[in-house]
């Protein structure tokens, strides 16, 4: 059947990322992902959200929410985390999920099936069987949105392209729905490793390897300005343009860590203004004392207006990371914390 008709329209549901255990990654929102990943539990002791803590967060969240991405690095590392997910369903809220493959059985690919609607699968370079077999496994079972997850850096770009390849030619991988790679931001164990790709050519060369093979790509909204820059030339550039989602973070989706609290994003915590967050668990009123708290308030104003007066066709759509100089046509001065156009080479 042929599309007759297509039309344009505004969504004002949100998107909240739940962090179950301290050291996880996470996946959201459908096709679309948005943030990446993180270590949350550098040097902490471990703690797990229980079921009554996530059912309370649930329980003050307003009903506008539809979607729960779940953060968990192995899937058994939080006992509850199936019965969290069974009590987002029974509240109409749709759960997604990524994992890093370990540990994926039968059982837990069946519980997948039966109550997300999406899972991500972290690619681990050293150990790409993993992935591939778990990423077939879901597959298998039913499910028509399973994604591979590629952290990009300077680092990890050739091989990117290899693992392009293997989609073209791994049976176990010829249903898979998108790769989705994810900017690198430099935080977590070990945040000197690896190192932002600042060129955008480079992503350009990589974006259009995959439309070259036929291959569904994304990427998290950290790249959204990097991409914009990418199809500037591009004779399909208006459509990939509204297909894209840049930082969303605190204007139609949060990150809640596993201790309760509220961040515009995960990689804020910690960071600048959010050296603490928001406290969930005992607030009386969500939107009052979480949602338009001052200090959400004015990063929400602060990342909507961060890209309007750049001199760029897509500045109206973009919106730039008011944490880490990741973007390549943006850079944040250290006296005055306001983001500076850069000339692109």
């Amino acid at each position: 059947m042929k599309i007759k008709k297509i039309h344009k329209e505004t969504i004002s549901e949100k998107v909240f990322n739940f962090h179950c255990t301290p050291d996880e990654n996470y996946y959201a929102n459908g096709i679309l992902v948005h943030n990446c990943y993180k270590g949350n539990g550098v040097g902490q002791p471990l703690h797990n959200m229980t079921l009554d803590e996530f059912k309370i967060i649930i329980d003050k969240v307003p009903m506008i929410l539809t979607q729960a991405a779940l953060g968990i690095c192995d899937v058994d590392t939080n006992p509850d985390f199936f019965p969290m997910m069974e009590y987002c369903r029974s509240k109409g809220i749709i759960p997604n999920y990524t994992c890093n493959g370990f540990r994926v059985t039968p059982e837990v690919v069946k519980e997948t099936k039966r109550l997300c609607g999406a899972v991500a699968v972290s690619l681990r370079l050293e150990n790409k069987d993993l992935t591939y077999d778990t990423v077939h496994a879901f597959c298998e079972e039913g499910m028509t949105q399973v994604n591979i997850h590629f952290v990009l850096a300077e680092e990890t770009l050739e091989d990117a392209f290899k693992v392009v390849n293997d989609i073209t030619s791994d049976k176990r991988l010829e249903k898979l729905n998108a790769i989705v790679f994810l900017q690198y931001k430099p935080k977590g164990r070990n945040p000197e490793a690896f190192h932002s790709i600042s060129d955008v050519g480079k992503y350009k060369k990589l974006f259009e390897y995959c439309a070259d093979k036929l291959i569904n790509y994304g990427m998290d909204s950290c790249s959204g300005p990097v991409f914009f820059k990418s199809i500037v030339d591009n004779p399909n550039k208006e459509k990939l343009a509204q297909v894209s989602e840049p930082c969303e973070s605190g204007i139609f989706s949060s990150y809640i860590n596993c201790h309760g609290q509220f961040f515009p994003c995960s990689f804020s915590e910690g960071e600048e203004d959010w050296k603490e967050g928001l406290d969930v668990l005992n607030c009386e009123d969500f939107l009052k004392d979480i949602w338009f708290h001052p200090r959400v308030v004015v990063w929400r104003e602060d990342l909507t207006f961060s890209s309007q007066n750049c001199n760029c066709e897509f500045s109206k759509l973009c919106r730039s990371c008011p944490v880490f100089n990741i973007t390549p046509c943006k850079e944040k001065t250290n006296e005055s914390k306001e983001r500076v156009c850069l000339e692109l080479e």
